[in-house]
C-alpha cells in the first residue's frame, strides 16, 4: 500500500472510532468536533509571530555495538534535518528554543546554539531511559514556560508526518501553536532508526493516526 493509502485508510478508521469513544467518555466533557480536513491541515504562523520554538525529535541512532538500553543516542539524519528547520524558523531572532535532546545536540554542536533548552527524558532507577512521548515533551515545555503560556505563540518543528499531531498536542498543553510558515519539514524516513515505528510510513502512520483519535474530537484549546 502506498503512503497515501495508509493515510486514507487509517484516518477513516480514526474518525470512525472517535465518535463511539466520545460517547464512552474518552473525549473531553464538552467536545468540539473537528472537520475532516483538520486531519490533514497544519496551522501556520509567520516566523515573526512566534514567541518560542519547540522541536520534537523523530527516532534516533544507536552507536554500533552499544547497549541500546544504555547508550547515548546519536541524532541520525532526520533529527539533523529537524535542527536545520529550527535554525531556519528562528532566523536572526533570539527566540527561546526548546528541543528534544537529539535535536538540541545538533543545534549546539553544528550551529553553536548554546542557549537551546534541551528536553530530556527521565531515567528509571536502574539507569535505563523512560520513553518520552509527544505529550510528555509538551508537558515539560509548558512547565518551563509557566505563566508565559498565556501570551505564547509556539512554533512547532517536527517530522512532516508527525507535525499535525505535534502541533495539536502542543495546543492541548495550553499554547497557541502552529508550524512556522515557509519552513520545510523533513519527510524522509530513516530505515536505520533505533525506534522501529519511525523507520517507514507503513509502520509509523498507523501509530500516529491512532494517537490522533483523542485530539480529533476532544475540546479544542484556545
Amino acid at each position: 500500500m502506498t503512503k497515501f493509502g495508509y493515510r486514507v485508510a487509517v484516518s477513516f478508521a480514526a474518525v470512525a472510532l472517535a465518535g463511539p469513544l466520545a460517547w464512552c467518555g474518552v473525549a473531553a466533557a464538552e467536545p468540539i468536533p473537528a472537520a475532516p480536513a483538520d486531519v490533514w491541515t497544519v496551522p501556520t504562523e509567520p516566523a515573526d509571530a512566534l514567541t518560542f520554538i519547540v522541536a520534537y525529535s523523530f527516532g534516533y541512532r544507536i552507536p554500533p555495538g552499544a547497549d541500546p538500553q544504555r547508550a547515548e543516542h546519536e541524532p541520525g539524519p532526520v533529527n539533523e534535518e529537524l535542527a536545520a528547520a529550527v535554525v531556519a524558523a528562528r532566523g536572526d531572532r533570539e527566540l527561546p528554543v526548546y528541543a528534544q535532546s537529539e535535536i538540541a545536540t545538533v543545534l549546539r554542536s553544528r550551529y553553536g546554539m548554546r542557549d537551546v533548552i534541551s528536553i530530556d527524558g527521565d531515567m528509571n532507577p536502574d539507569g535505563t531511559p523512560i520513553y518520552l512521548s509527544t505529550e510528555g515533551v509538551a508537558a515539560k515545555v509548558a512547565a518551563l514556560r509557566g505563566t508565559a503560556s498565556a501570551t505564547d505563540v509556539a512554533g512547532v518543528v517536527a517530522f512532516r508526518d508527525h507535525l499535525w499531531r505535534a502541533t495539536r498536542t502542543t495546543s492541548a498543553a495550553g499554547f497557541v501553536s502552529a508550524a512556522p510558515a515557509g519552513v520545510s519539514m523533513p519527510d524522509r524516513y530513516d530505515p536505520e532508526s533505533a525506534q522501529p515505528w519511525t523507520t517507514g510510513p507503513e509502520r509509523y502512520l498507523p501509530v500516529d493516526y491512532a494517537g490522533r483519535v483523542k485530539l480529533l474530537f476532544g475540546a479544542v484549546p484556545r
